[in-house]
């Protein structure tokens, strides 16, 4: 990694890039070549392999992006792929420049080029850099690997030619650590898939070194197309049976306005019980008689479960201006919104309950008792359709997920109940 500039990125991705005009002497020294592995520098891997899966290959990973070049670094920002830099100890000028263009986190490389290190003064280390150039570097590497217990961010920087077994080797040694991270450190995006697939369950981040917006643009895309991120996983969305439609009187509910517009078929996962939530549709349906709010969930009142990221749920009255969402279409897509506002008003209700098709487990959402708000049918086309509208025995789409909840985190409890 040695004197090069460094951006970092989170899928919610992180990001570092450079050319190879901005690599130190001592990772070009790194990438000469003709370094062969031995039938044995292999290691465990073969025996590894089952270990290695107990990482899953959906997790989200990070890249970081090592450059001179200020263009990547407003790239990988505007794409939502940044927002940390790591820059040249030496090169002030360059932090400088960054600092004025994008708000994001500045780190620096160590002088020994072993460490990625804060730059506000504190020199916290966020990363280690392990060099292996030789079979005889990546068997102690691996080594290392069995023995290390402290959470850290390994970044494995190989011989330009010789990078695929290194990366198998380590993605198995560190698969049982549930604290340190395996990155890798790369030329282009194609090389970047490569490492985040190697063993199947690949690195956990790569670091892409390049001067070529082009190449921040390229993983960004292999990133959303190919790898799970906080942005764009998927849950399980089964049928429900409407066995009840009744008015229950008056209640605060909760219009949550967010920071994007809504998709047609999109909304928010909102429900009585956090272990299984309905799917509101936006407002952003013509119906002739108000305009549309593309941006708003009328998602009910605020004892009200939705969902949120990271697996986790929140009550509708903990939503604020700059809260995260999970948004959700009827196909089980994903992403995450921030809240602009929330609009907290006395409305009328209706109580919705249902039955899941495939487990008979008994679930119930309140909502405003309004022509807007719709839920989404659990049919072929997926339609909205009104709550004004909605009868027993329709099928509506719901998200199940049959745990306890403790302050909105999953939690294993022997014997639990909502009704």
């Amino acid at each position: 990694m040695g004197h090069s500039k460094t951006v970092a990125h989170a899928i919610p991705r992180r990001a570092m890039a450079s050319s190879r005009a901005c690599v130190a002497p001592a990772s070009r020294a790194i990438a000469r070549k003709g370094v062969r592995a031995r039938s044995g520098a292999r290691g465990d891997v073969d025996g590894a392999v089952l270990r290695a899966a107990r990482r899953a290959g959906d997790r989200v990973r990070e890249v970081w992006i090592e450059t001179d070049n200020l263009q990547c670094v407003t790239t990988a920002v505007e794409l939502g792929v940044s927002s940390t830099v790591v820059v040249s100890g030496a090169d002030d000028a360059f932090e400088s420049r960054v600092r004025a263009a994008c708000a994001v986190e500045v780190l620096k490389v160590s002088e020994d080029g072993l460490r990625v290190v804060d730059a506000s003064g504190t020199s916290t280390s966020r990363a280690r850099v392990v060099r292996i150039s030789t079979p005889e570097e990546c068997e102690a590497a691996v080594r290392a690997a069995s023995s290390s217990s402290s959470p850290d961010i390994v970044v494995m920087d190989a011989n330009e030619d010789w990078g695929i077994i290194p990366a198998e080797n380590l993605v198995a040694a560190y698969a049982s650590s549930s604290s340190t991270r395996l990155f890798a450190r790369v030329r282009d995006a194609t090389s970047a898939r490569t490492m985040l697939e190697a063993l199947e369950t690949g690195v956990d981040g790569v670091v892409l070194c390049t001067s070529d917006p082009k190449e921040v643009r390229a993983i960004d895309g292999i990133l959303r197309e190919h790898f799970a991120s906080r942005d764009d996983s998927r849950v399980d969305l089964v049928a429900a049976t409407v066995t009840d439609v009744k008015r229950v009187g008056a209640g605060d509910r909760c219009a949550v306005d967010a920071c994007v517009n809504f998709a047609q078929g999109e909304g928010m996962l909102v429900g009585s019980f956090a272990s299984g939530l309905f799917l509101v549709h936006a407002e952003n349906v013509e119906c002739g008689y108000v305009n549309t709010r593309p941006f708003r969930v009328n998602a009910g009142p605020t004892a009200s479960y939705c969902a949120a990221p990271d697996d986790k749920t929140a009550y509708l009255s903990e939503l604020k201006a700059g809260s995260e969402i999970l948004c959700c279409d009827s196909h089980g897509r994903t992403r995450v919104a921030n809240v602009a506002r929330v609009k907290i008003e006395r409305r009328s209700l209706v109580l919705i309950e249902a039955r899941v098709k495939t487990t008979g487990a008994r679930l119930a959402v309140l909502l405003q008792n309004a022509e807007t708000v719709r839920l989404i049918r659990a049919t072929d086309d997926r339609q909205p359709v009104s709550v004004a509208q909605l009868t027993i025995g329709d099928d509506v789409l719901v998200a199940v997920n049959d745990v306890a909840r403790h302050t909105g985190v999953a939690v294993d409890e022997r014997a639990w109940d909502e009704r």
